[in-house]
């Protein structure tokens, strides 16, 4: 379960990212079965404007919880460094964003 919400949130901070620097209509990307999520949830962040930070927040909070609750067992170095790659690619899209603003 854990692997499975994890592929729908990356295809979900996917979708994201490329509706916010892409000139596209907001239902023309198609995210992995987000019938999984509830519709709190989806309305949450249709009117959430940074969208992004909000699913990265989601990806974060999940990895924890997993971790603490035993679902993955990764040492710490590793935990943190997956951290520090989702971050990456935040700062990174905000200088696509920068980009994308001239």
């Amino acid at each position: 379960q854990f692997q499975q919400l994890l592929v729908r949130l990356a295809s979900l901070l996917h979708c994201s990212a490329l509706q916010e620097v892409c000139e596209i209509a907001e239902d023309s990307l198609e995210v992995l079965d987000a019938s999984c999520f509830e519709n709190s949830t989806i309305e949450f962040l249709q009117l959430a404007p940074y969208r992004v930070e909000v699913v990265t927040q989601w990806i974060q909070r999940l990895i924890v919880e997993s971790h603490r609750d035993g679902t993955i067992d990764i040492p710490p170095p590793i935990l943190s460094r997956s951290f520090q790659e989702l971050s990456r690619g935040v700062v990174n899209l905000n200088n696509v964003r920068k980009i994308k603003d001239i």
